[in-house]
């Protein structure tokens, strides 16, 4: 049997309803990638769909996929400019990024031998030990690639 356009469009939104539920269920579980599936098919079917939209935001978020994240939380809140459970989460997750770069800056600093830009005194520049270290590891992690490369190779 078919369906009139009127039915069709009646079990679409029951499809969408039932996929944000089960979306949300497995946010909760932390089944991220799961959700993020789930996310995913209500967004083909209605785009501008905010429960998906801000899903989708919260699961990347969950998975650290800030840069993702963000933008997605952004276009919910276009969407809802209302929605104070979508300002708090973007605000939330803005200081995160931020927060996740500073730490990415600081660890840059370490391994270059560079640990704070306020203490620099007494630093060898570019010369010191922790260079060697770099290009030490890096010759060893392309040496670990050209040998499996080889092996595959073979096999």
């Amino acid at each position: 049997s078919t369906f009139s356009p009127h039915e069709e469009a009646e079990l679409l939104d029951v499809k969408v309803k039932c996929l944000n539920n089960l979306a949300a269920s497995q946010l909760k579980l932390d089944h991220f990638k799961a959700a993020l599936k789930s996310c995913n098919l209500v967004l083909e079917h209605q785009p501008g769909n905010i429960k998906a939209l801000f899903r989708k935001g919260k699961v990347l978020a969950q998975q650290g996929e800030y840069r993702e994240a963000i933008p997605i939380l952004k276009a919910a809140l276009k969407l809802e400019p209302s929605n104070k459970t979508i300002h708090a989460e973007l605000s939330k997750l803005v200081k995160k990024h931020a927060d996740q770069r500073n730490v990415e800056t600081e660890m840059y600093r370490k391994m270059l031998g560079n640990p704070s830009t306020a203490s620099t005194a007494g630093q060898a520049g570019w010369h010191s030990i922790p260079w060697k270290w770099l290009f030490g590891a890096t010759a060893i992690a392309l040496g670990g690639v050209a040998l499996s490369v080889v092996i595959a190779a073979r096999n």
